[in-house]
């Protein structure tokens, strides 16, 4: 799996890590060939996800919310997920 992160400090917080990398890894189970980009925002974290195979979006979409849910995460889900075979999403940290 291939993870691009960027905007992020060199040093990040504990728990923020430990996000980011139990996230990857609910990811990296269901399709290991996928890429994932991070993009930290002001205002919170957008990821992009392209699937090594088109197979996999639902079974990743469905393990995401799985994760966001048991964490109490809302997430805020893109809406062209079958004609950009992408899945985005962006987490709000403002709230």
């Amino acid at each position: 799996m291939e993870v691009n992160r960027r905007f992020f400090p060199k040093i990040m917080p504990d728990n923020e890590t430990v996000f980011l990398a139990s996230l990857e890894g609910v990811i990296g189970a269901v399709d290991e060939l996928c890429s994932v980009e991070i993009v930290k925002l002001s205002t919170g974290l957008k990821w992009r996800i392209a699937p090594s195979l088109p197979q996999y979006i639902p079974l990743l979409i469905e393990e995401i919310l799985k994760f966001h849910n048991l964490l109490r995460i809302k997430i805020d889900m893109g809406k062209s997920i079958k004609t950009s075979s992408t899945i985005v999403f962006t987490i709000n940290l403002e709230n």
